[in-house]
């Protein structure tokens, strides 16, 4: 099959679209078509620095964590899904391919009504952005969130997802162009956090109270002052690094005796009441248009490295999506 994959680290300019060896599809397992792959941080940084720590990265990577597509072939024991059907769905690795092998068991079948776009993009931001707040933080009406980084995929998807809840979201972002983006999807705050401090913000706001819950995927350059931001006893949920590993200790939560945690989707896989209980509440509302995954650029799968760049130079909003020409 082709796939958009490397066979070094490094740049953008390092993936290119080549021929790989065709996925086999195994017991209780599904091999997808992939008409749509969606673009997240994570693929980054696989691109970058491999698909583990010291990944010397010996055959072409094939990247890519969301995708959508139709049911090419099922395995053994599959008997809820059938060739033909559309599907979405997140994967380890391998989205950016012609052909995708996953378990059955996270697949998410495709009503009509979710476009193959749409479908592509959603899975990934939608699925963490609903778990980090019913499982991970188990948010209730009334409270205050902080959603760092509010106008990128999962920022937006956390809005949308927990202004149903009733909670009232304050937001960072780093240029002012994508603060009509955090209002339009209903963030109550919009904090630009290269002209102010978001964390004395959060305090003025909040009445010195501070903030229930932090939700974080930047890392290192904002933790310190979630510290500041979070009343006694908040909670501070960590879902990615993207300016490196936190550098926190138990001294640093011990005054305010705050909770941290850490998240990853793909941990809700090992759980099946759990996933379940996302895919029965999330894609309801994304085949109505109650939650919209925000797709603001679309690339041809060739240009996979332009959508990269662009997303690596924090040059985007919402989510960027790969359309196969197969």
């Amino acid at each position: 099959m082709q796939a958009v994959a490397f066979t070094q680290v490094g740049e953008p300019g390092v993936l290119r679209l080549m021929e790989v060896t065709d996925p086999v599809v195994g017991p209780g397992q599904v091999r997808i078509r992939v008409k749509v792959s969606g673009v997240n941080f994570r693929d980054v940084g696989v691109r970058r620095y491999g698909r583990n720590e010291g990944s010397k990265v010996p055959e072409p990577v094939v990247t890519g964590i969301e995708a959508s597509g139709v049911v090419e072939s099922v395995g053994e024991g599959v008997r809820h899904l059938q060739v033909g059907q559309r599907v979405a769905t997140i994967c380890p690795g391998g989205g950016y391919g012609d052909l995708l092998v996953v378990p059955a068991a996270q697949v998410v079948p495709l009503p009509d009504s979710i476009r193959d776009e749409v479908g592509g993009t959603f899975p990934m931001t939608g699925f963490t952005a609903w778990h980090l707040l019913h499982t991970a933080a188990r948010v209730q009406p009334g409270e205050t969130i902080l959603v760092h980084a509010v106008a990128g995929g999962v920022g937006v998807m956390l809005v949308q997802l927990a202004k149903r809840c009733g909670v009232t979201v304050l937001g960072t972002i780093g240029s002012e162009d994508k603060r009509d983006t955090a209002t339009r999807f209903g963030t109550d705050h919009v904090i630009n956090y290269q002209r102010e401090n978001f964390a004395a913000v959060a305090q003025e706001l909040t009445g010195g109270r501070g903030v229930d819950v932090i939700f974080d995927a930047v890392g290192a350059t904002t933790y310190a002052d979630d510290v500041k931001a979070l009343r006694d006893f908040g909670k501070l949920v960590s879902f990615g690094r993207a300016s490196g590993p936190p550098q926190l200790s138990p001294d640093d939560l011990q005054p305010k005796s705050l909770q941290w945690s850490s998240f990853g989707v793909f941990t809700a896989w090992r759980h099946p009441d759990i996933w379940a209980q996302s895919v029965a509440n999330l894609v309801p509302l994304i085949a109505s248009g109650a939650v919209d995954p925000y797709i603001t650029e679309t690339y041809p799968w060739n240009q996979a490295a332009e959508a990269h760049q662009r997303l690596e130079g924090r040059l985007t909003q919402g989510k960027l999506a790969l359309v196969h020409t197969n």
